[in-house]
């Protein structure tokens, strides 16, 4: 993301989850090392890919895509407590946020919408257990 895109993205995310969420989530980055963060960027980045290519096949709501999301927000999580609230504002974000749509979208079309609609019937599906 370019600076303008940087600001606006932080923006966003201080609006959805307040300051002190986002403070929480730098300081767990920062504390991470170049091998850790790499790490985790490598496991999100193998993450979405197999969401992506698995949703030609399977629909948001199935086991598959259902575990693969699971897996998502305990990543997610590691970065900062994610609660089902929380998730859900993220996979809004991922199908509002232009930069995000752009992202996901390049893994495979309609990835955004269809990564929302997962994330969103996991943290509602997940809260009725």
């Amino acid at each position: 993301m370019d600076e303008n895109n940087q600001k606006k993205y932080k923006k966003d995310t201080i609006n959805r989850y307040g300051r002190k969420s986002f403070k929480k989530a730098n300081r767990s980055i920062k504390k991470m090392s170049s091998a850790e963060w790499e790490n985790y960027q490598t496991n999100l980045n193998n993450l979405i890919q197999e969401i992506a290519d698995s949703m030609d096949n399977n629909s948001y709501d199935s086991k598959k895509v259902q575990k693969l999301i699971t897996k998502h927000f305990k990543l997610v999580g590691t970065l900062n407590p994610t609660t089902k609230e929380s998730y859900i504002e993220l996979a809004n974000l991922y199908k509002e946020h232009e930069d995000f749509v752009v992202f996901f979208n390049n893994y495979n079309e309609g990835l955004s919408e269809f990564l929302s609609k997962a994330m969103i019937y996991f943290a509602r599906e997940d809260s009725r257990k």
